[in-house]
């Protein structure tokens, strides 16, 4: 058992919030310690004590009695001028102060947490195409240092299964799609779809279009090999609201983004109305223009060959000429319906080009029809 606590002060900083849950799921008790609030006001803590502010003559005996009151081994301190004034302390009085300080300081902290989304956008601004990617007459220019950064940071910020490898594949592809609709059948959480809809958006190419129930009673197995992932769909404490929730908060900022919140069959009929009327209506995220044609279509929902073909038989002949074809897990440990589907086209004259990064096979729609 972990006999660890941890005193967290200043208490009142939001980047605390992920600290405490990451050391509970750790098993350290957690005390909370604030200057200015009267009580834990909703942080997840075990206990809480009030301490004098830094500057208080008072507060050096009274951090010295809290810690011998309440056993406390380790100190977080998110605050730059707290976190000086306590290695301070450990360093002048080594025999009165006797806790672990958590380093770096905040300010290094914080530089540390952005440096590797600066060195990912230092790398895709190079301006070189992904090696499977054969020289293009055209191409449009990378994005900026910034924009690459802040579209990393966010990426990751979103729960899902795509990498950084994948994002860069993105990125690249982005720069050479056709104007047209970007559609993804099986969306989850919204990571991929965030990136999509963001590319889209900063390359003027038109709406992202997101397909998915939300809906665990609508989902079906994924094939005997899958058995480990199949046995989550009769998992109750799994609630879908909830993960169409995340995907909202995910996505909502962006303006090219809608939802079509059924089945791949089911929607379909939705996406000819949209098509016919000029224009999709997502409930919470409003409307975007729809076109008809789509210049990427990404599938990632039910990995079972039959459902893979039948997504592909679905959405495909919207794709544009130009336009790009993703299987996701077209490498998968968990069976090989993409991979079966992606091998089928492969041989297909509706494709002119194709490469695999990561786990997904990227195809390129001819202009055979």
């Amino acid at each position: 058992m972990n006999t660890s606590k941890v005193l967290v002060f200043p208490l009142d900083i939001d980047d605390t919030d992920a600290f405490i849950r990451t050391a509970k799921a750790l098993g350290f008790a957690v005390i909370g310690a604030s200057s200015a609030m009267a009580g834990p006001e909703g942080k997840t803590v075990d206990s809480f004590i009030r301490l004098p502010f830094i500057t208080d003559p008072a507060f050096d005996r009274a951090l010295q009695g809290a810690l011998e009151q309440h056993a406390v081994t380790t100190i977080h301190a998110p605050h730059q001028g707290v976190w000086r004034h306590l290695n301070t302390l450990l360093k002048a009085h080594p025999g009165r102060f006797r806790f672990t300080l958590c380093s770096p300081d905040p300010f290094s902290a914080t530089q540390q947490r952005f440096a590797p989304h600066e060195a990912w956008a230092a790398s895709m601004s190079s301006g070189k195409p992904l090696a499977g990617l054969a020289a293009p007459q055209s191409i449009c220019p990378p994005l900026s240092p910034a924009r690459y950064s802040a579209l990393h940071r966010q990426f990751l910020g979103i729960p899902g299964d795509s990498d950084v490898g994948k994002l860069h594949a993105l990125c690249d592809i982005a720069r050479l799609l056709p104007p047209g609709d970007l559609i993804e059948v099986g969306c989850l959480y919204g990571r991929s779809a965030f990136a999509l809809g963001y590319l889209a958006s900063q390359y003027a190419l038109g709406s992202m279009i997101c397909v998915d129930p939300w809906n665990t009673a609508e989902l079906t197995d994924q094939g005997a090999a899958a058995a480990i992932i199949n046995v989550e769909l009769a998992n109750t404490d799994i609630d879908s609201e909830k993960i169409f929730r995340v995907f909202l908060n995910a996505t909502a900022l962006l303006e090219n983004v809608g939802y079509i919140r059924k089945t791949s069959e089911k929607a379909t009929g939705e996406y000819e109305a949209a098509i016919r009327n000029g224009v999709l209506h997502s409930p919470e995220l409003g409307s975007i223009p729809v076109s008809g044609k789509l210049s990427l279509l990404h599938i990632d929902a039910n990995h079972r060959y039959d459902h893979v073909r039948r997504d592909v038989e679905l959405w495909s002949p919207y794709l544009a000429e130009g336009g790009w074809l993703l299987l996701d897990d077209y490498v998968w440990a968990f069976g090989d319906g993409p991979r079966r589907v992606g091998d089928e086209l492969l041989g297909s004259p509706l494709y002119d080009s194709a490469f695999v990064s990561g786990d997904t096979l990227f195809l390129r729609r001819t202009g055979v029809s």
